[in-house]
């Protein structure tokens, strides 16, 4: 059990960075094998500099509650951190972190507008763009406790995953708020970056978690049909790499990446058949996850009824480049952005 005093700095932290949003939830980006595929391609271009000040951060972690400090390679800590940003965020002490995993920019704004806006879609830096500006800025402070900086380095790694997952760039209307059988009940907020958009997945109509949704596609669906675990996918991707194409990867802004998988939103993602309209669904919750019922007004009486889309091998097929595109892009500009703090002058 760690001290009261080791607390502490988690405890600061949250307070100098977290950002209150009363934003329901949303899906973790990529889900847990995406993002430890991104940190083992990372760990693949990161200079031997960088390496030494992470495992040494990583030693300092007051919050090692998957105790990836024992992992004895610098790739699996990587790989085993590169989640806890999305398991911490349930716990109250970190539940301000939620709204830091995304951006909102509106697929429905006129075409010259959609673009990241910073004033539209990160008022007060309340976005995964300003989150990790601000993380930068307390892990390139040699002044701070290694443990803060720690906990900074745990969620750049995984925020830079998020930004490059499109549905976390992006979001559309809640086209289902205004279906008759709702009532005028639920308001259009948007999707959620298509968590709110539900959909059949080759042909299965659920998943652990509830009704599969467009978000759960990108985040786990496409990945999951590669068929391979981890280690073998990033290296199939990372091979697959020369240094010519690890250049142009690493070129560009923050900004810019946030802009490329958003048009990967607009172009890949929301480019769906026409919704089902006889195939009604609400979720309904039930214990630690929610049951996906057929529409019947008793059922859904209280929960959003959702017409849903169909995806089925077109859609995988048609999405799957841009998928292992974004995982690679996102290993080695993270191996970047770090090499940029902690080896700079190379």
């Amino acid at each position: 059990m760690k001290s009261k005093s080791a607390r502490k700095p988690v405890a600061w932290l949250m307070v100098s960075l977290c950002l209150v949003s009363l934003l329901p939830p949303r899906a973790g980006a990529w889900g847990r094998e995406g993002h430890r595929v991104i940190a083992r391609i990372a760990v693949n271009h990161l200079t031997a500099k960088t390496k030494a000040a992470i495992g040494e951060l990583l030693q300092a972690d007051p919050d090692d509650r998957e105790m990836c400090s024992q992992q004895t390679s610098l790739d699996e800590k990587m790989a085993c951190v590169s989640t806890w940003a999305d398991v911490v965020k349930r716990d109250l002490q970190f539940a301000c972190t939620a709204s830091l995993h995304f951006v909102n920019i509106p697929i429905y704004a006129p075409p010259p507008q959609r673009r990241y806006d910073a004033r539209r879609d990160c008022a007060n830096g309340d976005c995964v763009v300003g989150a990790i500006d601000h993380y930068r800025l307390i892990l390139t402070d040699t002044t701070k406790r290694a443990s803060e900086r720690a906990l900074a380095l745990k969620f750049i790694v995984h925020f830079i995953g998020d930004l490059h997952q499109p549905l976390h760039t992006a979001k559309d209307h809640d086209l289902d708020a205004r279906n008759t059988e709702n009532h005028n009940r639920f308001r259009d907020s948007g999707d959620r970056g298509g968590n709110l958009k539900l959909v059949t997945w080759l042909g299965e109509p659920a998943n652990q978690f509830g009704c599969w949704n467009l978000h759960a596609v990108w985040d786990d669906g496409i990945i999951d049909q590669i068929h391979a675990d981890e280690t073998a996918l990033a290296n199939a991707l990372d091979g697959a790499l020369d240094p010519q194409k690890i250049a142009g990867l690493q070129r560009g802004t923050l900004v810019d990446w946030v802009n490329e998988a958003f048009g990967l939103a607009i172009g890949n993602a929301y480019h769906l058949p026409n919704h089902q309209g006889n195939d009604k669904v609400c979720e309904v919750p039930g214990g630690d996850k929610r049951d996906c019922d057929k529409y019947s007004p008793q059922t859904c009486r209280i929960s959003e009824v959702h017409y849903r889309y169909h995806l089925g091998k077109d859609y995988f097929s048609q999405n799957l480049p841009a998928v292992k595109a974004q995982l690679t892009g996102a290993g080695v500009r993270l191996a970047k952005f770090l090499n940029d703090i902690f080896d700079p002058v190379r």
